[in-house]
């Protein structure tokens, strides 16, 4: 039996009836996918191998001709995120406020390293068990995991080697001093390999997202443009932008950061934005497009929010860690044929 939901945000779907999209992050559940033509997930990746501004049209020509069958896609309902226990007791300090964090704001698909502790805490939230790597004492090696929750006990044990060997960006962390838990990502291949595709993530993040602000379909505010131009965007809001203004011209408010205490260079994996027209009709034909992505690309969260200028617009958060090489323009050029 599934644990009980944690929450849902209320969201104006297409139909005009009041869809419930789960607020938190993590992936679909196995065998919830929605039927759809997998060239849109196809085209969307190989828009992420090319760096030509051409791309743009690559990805419109494919996402125009899946447009017709979104419609299936919606009358299935929003796709399930992970739940969490809404009776579980809150415990104080900086080990339990990461691990909402974590159950907040990682993928489910992923797996987090912890102590016995943090992982039963994560577990309540609504953490998949399977995807919890146990740290014990005398087996503290968190390869295998994507993510490591370092409480103090972890950082007293692991002291330099943690971000020497192994871990050597913070996604997140929480409290001060020696009280202080660290969210990590791990690095399966070591730290040298790690960091240098993490920088050259983010001098194609720069490359891409100045290429998106001279998309004439793509308008944003002078701080939007900034972050974009500087690669503070996260590679998959950078291509799912690029995929929705080739369906409508979009206006991005703002990108957002909900990771604090994270390395330099983290990116931001959540945008608010609205179709330039201003109507529901766009807003929803931009919605039910979220909706219709390859898990990759599928948001974690997608709600309707209101604007305080009035009107409103689509909040979009990724789930971390922000995977790296979605931008590699190394592959090969492909090309796809629309159904």
């Amino acid at each position: 039996m599934d644990p009980p939901d944690r929450g849902l945000a209320t969201v104006a779907g297409p139909d005009k009836a009041r869809v419930g999209v789960r607020a938190g992050t993590g992936g679909p559940r196995a065998g919830r996918e929605p039927s759809w033509p997998r060239v849109l997930a196809t085209t969307v990746h190989l828009w992420l191998k090319r760096r030509r501004l051409r791309s743009y049209l690559v990805a419109a020509a494919v996402l125009a001709v899946a447009a017709a069958v979104m419609s299936s896609v919606l009358a299935q309902g929003a796709p399930d995120g992970p739940a969490r226990s809404r009776g579980t007791a809150r415990a104080a300090g900086p080990a339990a406020v990461a691990a909402d964090w974590v159950a907040g704001q990682v993928s489910h698909d992923a797996s987090v390293a912890c102590d016995p502790a943090t992982c039963a805490i994560l577990q309540q939230r609504g953490f998949p068990a399977s995807n919890l790597v146990v740290l014990r004492a005398g087996t503290l090696n968190p390869r295998g995991a994507s993510v490591i929750v370092a409480t103090a006990g972890l950082r007293d044990e692991l002291g330099s080697r943690l971000a020497a060997s192994c871990a050597p960006v913070l996604l997140a962390s929480f409290g001060a001093g020696s009280a202080r838990t660290e969210i990590r990502a791990v690095a399966p291949d070591g730290p040298a390999a790690y960091l240098s595709q993490f920088r050259a993530d983010a001098a194609a993040r720069q490359a891409f997202g100045a290429e998106l602000r001279l998309n004439p379909a793509v308008q944003a505010s002078p701080l939007a443009r900034q972050q974009l131009s500087g690669g503070q965007v996260d590679a998959r809001l950078i291509a799912t932008i690029a995929a929705m203004a080739a369906l409508h011209p979009v206006r991005l408010v703002s990108f957002g950061d909900a990771s604090p205490g994270a390395s330099p260079g983290i990116p931001l994996r959540s945008a608010v934005l609205y179709g330039t027209d201003g109507t529901d009709a766009t807003l929803d034909s931009l919605w039910a497009m979220l909706l219709a992505q390859h898990p990759l690309y599928r948001p974690a969260s997608v709600q309707i929010v209101r604007l305080p200028a009035g009107g409103s617009a689509l909040r979009i958060v990724f789930a971390a860690p922000s995977p790296l090489g979605l931008l590699d323009a190394t592959q090969p050029l492909v090309t796809i044929t629309p159904p």
